[in-house]
């Protein structure tokens, strides 16, 4: 089985290079940044915080740049799409600084619009970014662990977790049909591809239940008693952990300084 197409956040969490560093650190530290891009409100300390953790993710985890923009790139199109909706108004007339005639009524932006929406993306992809410090260099196993040692309600990280999982489940099944599909050239043109496609969604349901039963089945062999316990090492934060936390809160005082008595 090839895991980096069928898993690849875990297969990002095995292979980073800031694996072992401390999990209680990274997840303070992620959520520290999120609070800070969503309180300062601001489109600098969003593409500071963009800029900072992309560096961490790249050059210090060792994700290519390549790895790092295709993950990106999946939840920056759902924000382009929300926030197109709120940057966005209709009239029945032409106005904003840019306005497009679509039939019945005008798409029209305005210049206040438009800047809500731009800091709405950059702060969206600010949070990104510091989320993907953890979920890219952290195995969900220690994750929850980290989350038990939070106090965090065992149902609530229990549920976290399977979900998580059960995704993957259903993500393989969909990868097997889809090669099992093509083998038999099932998608060789567009009325195969909608033919062979149904079929799949109609599949799926039944594959993913029996893959879900399986993996249960493997849980309850390994002991589960309705309490997820994972084997975790002992990692104290390093120096270098620590200074990157306090360069990154002590530039985004400097920043926020600046932009109040400066800008």
């Amino acid at each position: 089985m090839n895991t980096h197409n069928h898993f690849p956040i875990d297969y990002y969490a095995y292979n980073s290079a800031i694996r072992n560093w401390n999990t209680g650190y990274k997840l303070f530290f992620a959520t520290g940044a999120i609070i800070t891009v969503i309180t300062a409100d601001s489109i600098l300390i969003s593409i500071y915080t963009f800029i900072f953790m992309g560096f961490i993710n790249t050059c210090i985890a060792k994700l290519s740049l390549k790895e790092y923009f295709k993950a990106v790139k999946i939840p920056a199109m759902f924000i382009l799409l929300g926030s197109l909706a709120i940057g966005a108004g209709f009239s029945k007339t032409a106005k904003g600084i840019l306005s497009l005639d679509i039939g019945i009524t005008y798409l029209y932006f305005t210049k206040e619009g438009i800047m809500q929406m731009f800091n709405i993306i950059l702060k969206a992809l600010g949070a990104v970014s510091s989320m993907y410090l953890v979920t890219l260099s952290t195995p969900a196993g220690e994750l929850v662990m980290a989350l038990k040692k939070l106090h965090l309600p065992g149902i609530f990280i229990e549920l976290m977790h399977l979900i998580y999982r059960y995704i993957f489940i259903l993500l393989d099944a969909v990868h097997k049909m889809r090669n099992a599909g093509e083998a038999r050239l099932g998608y060789a043109s567009f009325r195969t591809s909608c033919k062979s496609f149904s079929m799949m969604l109609g599949n799926l349901l039944i594959v993913s239940i029996k893959n879900s039963r399986n993996y249960y089945d493997a849980m309850e062999a390994r002991c589960y008693n309705g309490s997820l316990e994972f084997y975790t090492e002992k990692k104290e934060p390093a120096r270098l952990q620590l200074l990157l936390m306090a360069a990154y809160f002590i530039l985004t005082v400097v920043l926020t300084i600046s932009i109040i008595y400066y800008i």
